[in-house]
């Protein structure tokens, strides 16, 4: 009889949480933001709070693709309008290299929003 491989959990040991709206983040760093979020929604801080909107990426209207043919993209956590401007929110433990050249080509192709990393 074949024995079933244990379950890989996180490398970095993040736990998926949920918040208090019944969301589930992928840690708790991020359900305990959410939380903060919503109350700073309430007292009209903040407004439009969103989760894990998707940005491609495209060039001079060229979708920017791995070579398996998938856009490359970037989903921040949250995006919401604070002061009048569009802001996008990332809970970061740990910024790895690929979060961070993601990061960089948000900043190069969106410099209208702002990036605010947690």
């Amino acid at each position: 009889m074949a024995s079933v491989p244990a379950k890989r959990g996180n490398k970095f040991k993040a736990k998926r949480t949920a918040c208090r709206h019944g969301h589930v983040h992928d840690s708790k760093k991020e359900a305990g933001r959410c939380n903060d979020l919503h109350i700073l929604q309430r007292a009209g801080a903040i407004s439009g709070l969103e989760q894990q909107p998707v940005y491609r990426f495209t060039i001079n209207g060229v979708p920017v693709t791995h070579l398996n043919g998938r856009q490359l993209k970037f989903t921040p956590d949250f995006r919401y309008i604070e002061g009048g401007r569009l802001t996008v929110e990332d809970a970061k433990g740990v910024r790895t290299e690929a979060y961070q050249v993601r990061a960089a080509f948000f900043r190069a192709c969106h410099p209208e929003l702002i990036l605010r990393e947690t």
